[in-house]
């Protein structure tokens, strides 16, 4: 791991989104299933647990397809998390990855993972945050990568302009951003903006068009925006179903305390989705035609 800056304040704010605690949940589901003891252990069956984004390894495979990877190419995943998709990408592709991540814990689970799956080759977990890290010190440095992918991240930066522009300077001419993402579909009520704050650490989020203003702005063109706030309203019900329906099972694993945790959270981006007024978006993007 390279050195980082200072971790920000907000790598402790944002543990009060739900999801990002009890991090400890990882090792029990590995125990569960008998695969915390293995010397192996197989990414694409990892993937069942520690990724975080939506719709599973069709979307990253998705991202292999749009951004051309393959194994001359270098990947910056942002907000990388446990680092799921960052071995799902090297696996599929054997491209290389820099993972960064600027919660300590999440990071250190992720350098464990990936160390369990003979990925340390490839994939390389960096700790920081991508609006204060010296940029150049990171991964090879400015305009080292081919791609930069992102899941479900960006709406915890509401800066979103020095944000995509700081992809850029990371991306080589021609290369692409993949980011799965929240917008604003049309005005939230008072209490879906308390809950986007309180309960997924998110605020300001941008309208479609102010979006690709700030893309524009940040020198990407051949912009696809295409909305998947349909499949991920699907998504996140169905997940919140299952989940209540597993409440005995999953309880014996993790407690009841982590099962009330995780329900309030799979509750409330529910909830938001079916308002309507949020909406769900992948980015394929090109930097600089």
């Amino acid at each position: 791991m390279a050195p980082s800056n200072s971790i920000p304040e907000d790598a402790h704010d944002i543990k009060t989104m739900k999801l990002y605690s009890n991090v400890e949940r990882i090792k029990n589901e590995l125990s569960s299933r008998g695969m915390l003891k293995s010397e192996f252990i197989d990414p694409i069956a990892l993937s069942e647990i520690d990724s975080m984004h939506y719709e599973g390894n069709i979307a990253i495979e998705d991202a292999v397809v749009a951004m051309k990877l393959g194994s001359s190419t270098r990947v910056l995943d942002i907000g990388s998390g446990f680092g799921g998709p960052a071995r799902v990408l090297s696996e599929k592709s054997k491209c290389s990855v820099t993972a960064l991540e600027m919660q300590p814990d999440i990071h250190e689970m992720a350098e464990y993972l990936t160390r369990k799956c003979n990925l340390n080759n490839l994939v390389k977990h960096e700790l920081g945050d991508i609006q204060t890290l010296d940029l150049d010190k990171l991964g090879g440095g400015l305009l080292s990568f081919d791609g930069v992918v992102s899941f479900l991240v960006f709406l915890h930066i509401s800066d979103k302009g020095s944000l995509l522009e700081n992809c850029a300077k990371m991306l080589t001419l021609g290369g692409f951003v993949f980011i799965e993402d929240y917008y604003c579909r049309s005005q939230f009520s008072d209490a879906e903006v308390k809950s986007l704050s309180e309960d997924v650490f998110c605020k300001d989020l941008p309208t479609r068009e102010g979006y690709i203003s700030y893309l524009q702005a940040s020198g990407f063109c051949n912009i696809q925006f295409i909305d998947k706030s349909s499949e991920w309203t699907a998504y996140v019900t169905d997940r919140l179903e299952a989940f209540i329906a597993n409440r005995d099972n999953f309880e014996k694993v993790h407690g009841e305390p982590t099962y009330l945790s995780l329900l309030h959270f799979y509750n409330a981006v529910a909830t938001l989705f079916l308002g309507k007024n949020l909406g769900g978006v992948r980015i394929i993007a090109e930097k600089a035609c």
